[in-house]
């Protein structure tokens, strides 16, 4: 593995059939960090902002305070932490410092109770400015916003303090508990926070269906903020006659990149942070006809900027076997595949769930029933489940949960890993 970073390469074909008319390929583009940028991730300055109203009470509250401290014990000496706490009032329980003490702070964090409404603006501002007050270019800046209800104060508060954590660079991610909670306001505020589009879903959010997986929810959104490069972009540079038709991010998340990352024979993907885990595209590319032989198609760059200001580059050339051997053609490459029907069985469900909304029922109904099917065949048995459970809801009653709306929104769109 390169000292800082991996670029890997791969086609669902082994080999490419030589035919007289355009023919469809997949290339997946994985960013793997190496071992000298695994080591030095950027330090922290993060607030984590917990709803601690009346509904909060019991298991979640307890468990939600258990993943705090877990994070708290893993934090480095130069990361900035502090917790705000919020119900009809807004309480400072650490301002923002370095994780000196730790058991102190852990007996901080285990004095939270429940009390009171959700009152969520004025605890959003409260973390806006414990963060500002320590915000560095040299750190990787973020809000965590955790509830488990819908705000009983003026939403349009909560926007006005998304717009200004975004024109200052700190998104907020946004952490649902429970079902009682509106994913397209949470979602919303972390679109703003990150300068997106209304509706884009760009900015990050999560669910916690339950209090058992809340310290697995704060661990991956924890690992999320590991960041070990910044100002990243992918440029894959085609040659004459290829058209990319689709780009897919797949991991972290599977998000569908639009139209504007595709520039005449370039897709140019405009990354930003890179996190440890690393990230995944695949992109949708048609072949001209092409005689029998190696052709190099293609060549992957990523351009990024490592720890301490270091601009570096890795680059990789795409070559494909156009053959006509049955043997060479006829092999699939079983990683890109596995990635491929992933992404088929979530745009199924994001389908089936705006048909839904739209009346669309029977169509919705078999859109479900086809991402079951692809899901149980890739070993993703527990939203499988899920999204047969929502199908049959569909069928009988007309409409998805609320519940299935966080899963489809949320959810589906984390079964892609690297390590896959």
């Amino acid at each position: 593995m390169s000292e800082y970073l991996r670029l890997s390469c791969l086609c669902n074909r082994a080999g490419v059939r030589v035919i007289d008319q355009q023919q469809l390929i997949y290339l997946l583009v994985e960013i793997i960090p190496g071992e000298a940028l695994e080591a030095s991730r950027i330090p922290l300055n993060f607030a984590l902002l917990l709803d601690h109203s009346g509904s909060m009470a019991g298991e979640k509250l307890r468990t939600m305070k258990d993943a705090v401290k877990n994070i708290i014990d893993q934090l480095g000496p130069e990361d900035i932490l502090s917790v705000i706490t919020f119900e009809s009032k807004t309480h400072v329980i650490i301002p923002a410092q370095p994780p000196a003490n730790k058991p102190e702070l852990k007996r901080q964090v285990e004095l939270i109770k429940d009390a009171g409404g959700t009152n969520m603006a004025s605890g959003l501002r409260e973390a806006l400015k414990q963060v500002s007050q320590k915000h560095t270019e040299s750190r990787i800046n973020r809000i965590v916003l955790l509830t488990d209800g819908e705000a009983t104060d003026k939403e349009d508060d909560s926007r006005w303090v998304a717009n200004e954590a975004g024109e200052v660079g700190i998104p907020i991610i946004a952490l649902g508990f429970g079902r009682d909670w509106n994913e397209d306001f949470l979602f919303d505020l972390s679109d703003r926070s990150v300068l997106a589009e209304p509706g884009s879903r760009r900015g990050k959010a999560d669910y916690i269906p339950t209090p058992q997986d809340a310290n697995k929810i704060f661990q991956e959104v924890y690992q999320s903020m590991q960041v070990v490069a910044e100002e990243v972009s992918l440029t894959l540079r085609m040659v004459q006659g290829l058209e990319a038709r689709r780009v897919w991010q797949v991991t972290p998340l599977i998000h569908d990149m639009g139209h504007g990352v595709i520039q005449g024979r370039a897709i140019v993907v405009p990354i930003g942070e890179l996190e440890k885990s690393g990230a995944a595209y695949l992109a949708e590319i048609m072949l001209p006809p092409r005689p029998a032989g190696m052709v190099r198609v293609a060549q992957a760059e990523v351009a990024y900027t490592a720890p301490g200001g270091r601009p570096q580059r890795a680059v990789a050339d795409i070559i494909l076997n156009f053959s006509t051997d049955p043997a060479m053609f006829g092999s699939l490459n079983g990683r890109v595949m596995n990635v491929v029907e992933k992404v088929q069985a979530f745009k199924l469900q994001t389908q089936a769930l705006d048909e839904a909304q739209a009346g669309e029922v029977g169509s919705a109904t078999r859109k479900l029933r086809q991402a079951v099917t692809i899901l149980l065949s890739q070993g993703e048995t527990d939203l499988a489940a899920k999204m047969q459970q929502e199908a049959d809801r569909l069928e009988q009653a007309g409409q998805i949960s609320s519940e299935g709306k966080k899963t489809i929104v949320l959810t589906s769109r984390k079964t892609i890993r690297l390590s896959d």
